[in-house]
């Protein structure tokens, strides 16, 4: 189960934003963004470049939520996979 750690928020408009966020679990980390739309429309981006294509190009993510719930539960099922970084500290969390 992944651990959600939130990096920055940065607001688009007064009700529009991209959340920057790192997963973590025992051993790895990742990056991934967060579009929320008026937060009725959570759309998830595993990368930065598929998000700048989004927003340059109108190509829609492959994973997108419609409740803040379903988004968390996902972020943390989420397998980190090859783009993780190995983590060379050891956090604690209770």
């Amino acid at each position: 189960m992944n651990k959600i750690l939130p990096i920055s928020t940065e607001y688009i408009t007064p009700s529009r934003s991209i959340e920057i966020l790192t997963l973590i679990n025992q051993k790895e980390s990742r990056l991934v963004y967060v579009y929320n739309f008026e937060g009725i429309h959570f759309r998830f981006f595993d990368s930065i470049l598929s998000l700048i294509t989004f927003f340059e190009q109108g190509i829609e993510p492959e994973i997108s939520f419609l409740t803040e719930q379903e988004l968390d539960k996902f972020l943390e099922g989420f397998g980190l996979g090859d783009l993780s970084t190995e983590l060379n500290i050891k956090l604690n969390y209770r």
